[in-house]
């Protein structure tokens, strides 16, 4: 950090890299989701969670294709849910859950020369994992979820997760780590290499007895902004920019001031919450440079850069980097250099060389 005379001062970021995906939050990696199944009716099986199987009853039953619609089967279907664009296509990255015999009224064995097949899948990327085991054994934690349980190896019944439970029986047990890969953020140098503990220097400015603007630029070359998403956000994603709380302030030893105040124009102190002083930050990812990062074969297309936007508190407590829609390679990564940052510094406001401000940057699987 640049340390300026008792009458300049300088301001500083220091970003904390935040991964979002389907409501939840993640530090760092982000999986499309953990595998969640059980046994209930057809019509409580509602998207997006699917049918893998249908059977004639919750215990010794028959099997049913989940293509079929025989009435006595709808009351038992193995139904999961969990994952981005899970299926039960065999196609595409996929398991097979079990061979039957039929596409209805159906006995069901793990593996051989049964004519029809259930499987479980997403459209590309690491297939689930399906296993059998011994019927008294828990699939769980090493499996996300039990599917449902089956008499033998073949010429078998089914049931659902405990009407087989003897040695001899079988429990069939799936996963989804991995499936649909990974989207992450972060701030990353030259070599892809993410920087420990990233910062973005303001311009300095000179004591003043009015209200006044400096701005910075945020991506470099050697801290670049950097998406990668290795098929874990299919249907798009949204790059976001916020501070680590609503009520954080440019803090430093002395007197503080706000970024997200719009009173005055953003020189003075307004009535949002958590403080009593003055300034606003404005945004502008739309001058920024786009480009493609390690990928050789990925492009830029279907991905925007945001317009240019102030924090406001209570009201716009996000700025959008980035939005990539469904039609975005679902596999890539690309960097952001270059986005402008302006602040309005109260009148009279101190000089100081410690003035800094808690960001986070958020990557939203849609």
């Amino acid at each position: 950090m640049k340390i300026f005379s008792a009458k300049n001062w300088s301001a500083l970021f220091i970003f904390f890299l935040i991964l979002l995906a389907s409501g939840i939050f993640f530090v760092g990696t982000a999986f499309a989701g953990t595998l969640s199944c059980s046994v209930t009716t057809a019509a409580a099986c509602t998207s997006p969670s699917v049918v893998i199987l249908r059977m004639s009853g919750s215990g010794n039953a028959h099997a049913e294709l989940p293509s079929q619609s025989t009435a006595a089967y709808a009351n038992n279907v193995v139904c999961c849910g969990g994952v981005t664009d899970l299926s039960n296509s065999c196609s595409g990255s996929y398991t097979t859950v079990l061979k039957l015999s039929g596409t209805s009224n159906a006995h069901v064995q793990q593996s051989g020369s049964y004519s029809q097949s259930a499987c479980i899948s997403i459209p590309s990327g690491a297939a689930p994992t399906v296993a059998y085991v011994a019927g008294d054994q828990s699939c769980t934690p090493t499996y996300d979820d039990t599917l449902l349980s089956m008499s033998a190896a073949s010429n078998a019944h089914v049931g659902n997760e405990t009407a087989y439970n003897a040695a001899s029986n079988y429990k069939i047990c799936a996963t989804a780590a991995g499936a649909g890969g990974t989207i992450t953020t972060d701030i990353v140098d030259a070599s892809y290499v993410p920087v420990s503990s990233p910062t973005m220097a303001m311009s300095a400015a000179t004591f003043s007895f009015t209200c006044q603007t400096k701005t910075g630029s945020f991506g470099t070359a050697s801290q670049q902004i950097y998406v990668n998403n290795n098929n874990g956000a299919n249907n798009g994603w949204t790059l976001t920019l916020a501070a680590q709380a609503t009520t954080n302030v440019w803090d430093s030893a002395g007197t503080d001031y706000d970024f997200n105040d719009p009173t005055g124009s953003g020189c003075t102190d307004g009535s949002d919450a958590g403080d009593s002083v003055g300034g606003q930050m404005t945004v502008d990812p739309s001058v920024a440079t786009l480009a493609i990062g390690q990928c050789d074969s990925c492009s830029t297309a279907n991905i925007s850069k945001g317009s240019s936007a102030a924090f406001n508190e209570g009201v716009t407590n996000t700025i959008t980097l980035l939005t990539a829609t469904a039609a975005s390679d679902d596999i890539g990564d690309w960097t952001l250099q270059g986005v402008s940052i302006s602040q309005k510094i109260p009148a009279e406001q101190p000089a100081a060389s410690d003035y800094n401000i808690n960001m986070v940057l958020t990557v939203t699987a849609s």
